[in-house]
């Protein structure tokens, strides 16, 4: 006979062949289902092709019929006619058509140059706006330097913070350097601007 242990052992090998034996089949359903779904993903798409080649059959068929009636019909002497009529009307949509060219290349390139002046003025108008800025910059007096001493009562955490948002409140270059005494010791820092 079988102890407890070994047949807990026991019960606990047959859930797992159980629950492996339920898996090995959830597997092998959705791989068939996957498989399944792609061949009529297939068959659907090929469906309308199908039609639409059926479809372009029948239309070459009735064209090329249409075309045996009416060749059938047409005597030789309206042929000439309908030739020398149409040679005129394509001379003079050619005509036409040119006319037509020409005028919508010429409205075109007036466009063209219109889009060309209206850039080149706005280039020209940053241009002058960057170099008023610049000189404006170049007029206003440069800050002066600050120092964030820790026993001004700012504390390692936001010495740096106040520092560097001083430095960015003025619209001039600058940086932040920790102040040190002779010992090494940090006592704050100092915003220096160029």
């Amino acid at each position: 006979m079988l102890s407890e242990q070994d047949e807990k052992i026991l019960k606990l090998y047959k859930n797992d062949i159980r629950k492996k034996k339920i898996i090995i089949f959830l597997l092998s359903l959705i791989f068939i289902g996957g498989i399944s779904l792609y061949y009529f993903y297939i068959n659907i798409n090929q469906l309308p092709k199908e039609k639409s080649d059926n479809n372009v059959e029948k239309q070459i068929k009735y064209n090329i019929i249409e075309e045996n009636t009416k060749d059938q019909s047409i005597n030789n002497t309206t042929k000439e006619e309908e030739k020398t009529k149409s040679e005129d009307n394509k001379s003079s949509l050619e005509n036409v058509n040119n006319e037509v060219i020409i005028e919508n290349t010429q409205e075109e390139s007036k466009i063209i140059t219109d889009e060309k002046k209206k850039e080149n003025n706005i280039e020209k108008e940053n241009i002058k706006k960057d170099t008023t800025d610049k000189t404006n910059n170049n007029k206003a007096e440069k800050p002066k330097n600050k120092d964030f001493l820790f026993s001004d009562g700012y504390t390692m955490d936001n010495v740096s913070q106040a520092a560097q948002s001083y430095l960015k409140s003025y619209n001039w270059s600058g940086e932040c350097i920790p102040i040190k005494d002779k010992e090494g010791v940090y006592l704050g820092m100092r915003v220096i601007f160029y």
